[in-house]
């Protein structure tokens, strides 16, 4: 444990997730990877691959490790990478709808950062706002959304710092590219 916060460096480079199946806690690169490095990942039980995807944020941080006290991180070496604990699901609830993400609530102390004079892309739920994480929005067109959804680009003009609830929501596509959205946001 590192009694402090952890900044992850990278900025919107690509990070990879891992699963303690024992524990339920989920395991985060605190540098970035690339694909083959994910591939190549050699892992044994009670740890599972959970997903290599892009961080659509510029900067993040984390408080704390779930449970933990505040500002302590958990961290631990898995094959050769330096890891982080940044979440602990609680509830999965499966997609509504062919096609639609999966909904997590995740306990996690997280705070992300978007810098001034770029688009975040936002999910528009009837109850609640929800900014994009993890994954590129270049392929946002296919989604499939949750029943009332909209997606939309809002143009920052300044940094935007959110800090996320605990716990988060977190809508998942998972597939060929993984894409998520969490929130609720309270938007700029």
């Amino acid at each position: 444990m590192t009694p402090e916060a952890c900044q992850i460096s990278g900025g919107r480079g690509l990070f990879m997730e891992v699963n303690d199946t024992s524990t339920g806690l989920i395991w985060m690169t605190t540098s970035t990877v690339t694909l083959p490095d994910y591939r190549n990942l050699a892992i044994e039980p009670p740890l599972t691959k959970t997903g290599v995807g892009y961080a659509a944020m510029d900067r993040a941080a984390f408080l704390s490790s779930p449970g933990s006290n505040q500002g302590e991180i958990l961290h631990r070496e898995i094959g050769g990478w330096d890891w982080i604990n940044v979440a602990k699901p609680m509830e999965i609830i499966p997609p509504e709808n062919e096609g639609g993400p999966l909904r997590i609530s995740v306990q996690k102390a997280h705070v992300i950062g978007f810098e001034a004079n770029r688009s975040v892309s936002i999910l528009r739920l009837p109850h609640g706002d929800y900014v994009e994480l993890v994954g590129k929005s270049t392929d946002d067109v296919k989604l499939t959304l949750p029943r009332g959804g909209a997606l939309e680009k809002i143009d920052l003009r300044n940094p935007w710092v959110v800090t996320l609830p605990s716990p988060t929501d977190a809508y998942f596509w998972l597939g060929k590219t993984m894409r998520s959205f969490q929130g609720p946001v309270t938007l700029p």
